[in-house]
């Protein structure tokens, strides 16, 4: 797994690249997310659009980085999942918790609309 970020349209994009398959994985992402909060961030959008795979140790991650941004106000979406981790997500629920773009684009445009 890769990660990087970027600000874009008020959000912290977090780019992920590769699976979420193992235990460093998630504790790099979750590190990662923490240092994020850390420094006030509200709105977080995690890229998926070159995730092939994850765990239930990266369910976990996004399930905590959700419910620590819902409890200061804030916001995580997410944007161009594949159909597997798309799948996995609306297996556990997660569609129902947190927005989620089947696009990049289309999440620019939404941002940048607000």
């Amino acid at each position: 797994m890769d990660i990087g970020g970027q600000e874009k349209n008020g959000y912290h994009v977090i780019d992920i690249v590769g699976k979420i398959n193992r235990l460093k994985d998630s504790i790099v992402l979750k590190s990662y997310i923490n240092t994020l909060l850390e420094k006030e961030a509200k709105s977080i959008a995690l890229n998926l659009e070159e995730v092939t795979y994850l765990d239930s140790g990266a369910l976990n991650v996004l399930i905590y980085c959700h419910n620590s941004l819902r409890k200061i106000g804030g916001s995580l979406v997410l944007i161009a999942p594949n159909e597997y981790v798309k799948d996995v997500l609306e297996v556990v629920g997660l569609n129902k918790l947190v927005k989620i773009y089947a696009k990049n684009e289309e999440f620019e445009n939404a941002t940048k609309a607000s």
